[in-house]
């Protein structure tokens, strides 16, 4: 690879900012909601899977739905987003936030 092309990726990767937000995990069969910040959502979502998969969630009743009705059953979607500002390279207190604001808007919902 030249030195050109590999100034350029490291340019790209430098500036690459994925989607931020809190992200809802909804299952059909009971109607029960868990709600996670994260600063990388895809990150979570694989994350998420793979634990459920395993058998390694630390939410135990997440843990029992994914064993009980199955990746299918579940939907998830992102409930806020949060956006990136210059000059700030922090999101956890504003990530933490923003998770406390969803919760108490839907009452009944759980941490993941």
């Amino acid at each position: 690879m030249d030195k050109e092309r590999r100034r350029e990726l490291k340019r790209k990767a430098a500036e690459f900012k994925p989607q931020m937000g809190v992200v809802s995990f909804s299952w059909a069969p009971t109607g029960e909601v868990f709600l996670a910040a994260a600063r990388n959502v895809p990150a979570l979502l694989n994350r998420t899977r793979l634990q459920a998969e395993t058998g390694s969630l630390p939410n135990k009743r997440f843990q029992e739905l994914w064993a009980s009705y199955g990746e299918d059953a579940m939907i998830y979607a992102v409930v806020e987003e949060l956006d990136y500002q210059d000059g700030v390279d922090d999101y956890a207190d504003d990530l933490d936030l923003l998770l406390e604001e969803c919760l108490a808007a839907h009452p009944g919902s759980q941490r993941l």
